[in-house]
């Protein structure tokens, strides 16, 4: 570690692997003032080796998929003194075994392409798992990288760990399945599939901007949130015309009307109606 002109001082970070997350976190780093060197687990003549990179580090960041995350920290040369940090929301910290310190920070964004990410991180959350000793340390780098600190329990239980990482990835992924079910019900209704996307996406994107805006429970459009049971009742016949599975539609239609009932906007009559529509026989 070393100090520049009486400023912070600046550590010296290893990040070993370089997929997306560390294209996009070593230009962060580096932005934050932090020298950095990149450890290749294949090296081609010119790179550094993972163990030659660790050598030269304060702190060792593993941004390898998290099956490797154990043997990659168990074949590293540690020294006293250095801390290990992986990025997996899933994986616990003990993966990182050996090292002698160890934390996690964990970037809430979805990082997609292979083009240039630098600053692809400013503005998200990140999860950080640490110790008391560390905690501080990675709070005021977030914050200098342009992120938004959540401090996670440390030490974080599975059973949270799995709650927690199940949430990111259903605010990901999950959406995929709903537009999904709905392009498999665009093209069911006679219209082009090429179209679907660029058609119902900003719906999407206004849905959540709303829900940005003024919360999930206030934010609740459509059949639901006017008590239109009528409507539903043909949003599940078209399901059944379809051959499509109507359970997805069910359980989200339900999980809607919570919200709706969350926020006062329907009355008991049309609670239960609504209850019994969707709720199967």
């Amino acid at each position: 570690m070393h100090t520049a002109g009486g400023c912070k001082p600046m550590l010296r970070h290893a990040v070993i692997g370089y997929g997306r997350l560390a294209r996009a976190l070593v230009p962060a780093l580096q932005a934050a003032g932090h020298g950095v060197v990149i450890g290749r687990r294949r090296p081609a003549a010119s790179d550094l080796t993972a163990a030659e990179a660790t050598r030269q580090a304060d702190w060792v960041w593993l941004t390898v998929p998290d099956d490797c995350i154990a043997a990659t920290a168990a074949a590293l040369p540690w020294r006293a003194g250095q801390l290990a940090l992986h990025c997996s929301g899933a994986t616990p910290l003990d993966a990182l075994g050996p090292a002698p310190c160890m934390a996690g920070f964990h970037p809430l964004k979805l990082l997609a392409g292979d083009g240039a990410l630098s600053g692809a991180l400013s503005g998200a959350y990140v999860g950080i798992e640490a110790d008391a000793a560390h905690r501080p340390a990675l709070v005021a780098l977030a914050q200098t990288m342009g992120l938004v600190p959540l401090n996670l329990p440390s030490p974080m239980s599975s059973q949270a760990r799995a709650a927690y990482h199940a949430a990111a990835n259903l605010s990901a992924s999950g959406v995929l399945a709903v537009l999904a079910e709905a392009q498999a019900l665009w093209s069911a209704a006679g219209l082009p599939e090429t179209q679907a996307l660029a058609a119902l996406l900003p719906l999407t994107r206004g849905a959540l901007d709303t829900a940005f805006a003024r919360g999930l429970a206030g934010s609740v459009s459509g059949p639901v949130a006017r008590g239109d049971a009528g409507v539903l009742a043909r949003h599940l016949d078209a399901m059944a015309h379809t051959g499509l599975p109507a359970d997805l539609l069910r359980a989200l239609t339900l999980r809607q009307l919570g919200l709706a009932e969350a926020a006062g906007r329907l009355d008991a009559a049309q609670l239960t109606a609504l209850k019994t529509l969707l709720t199967p026989g």
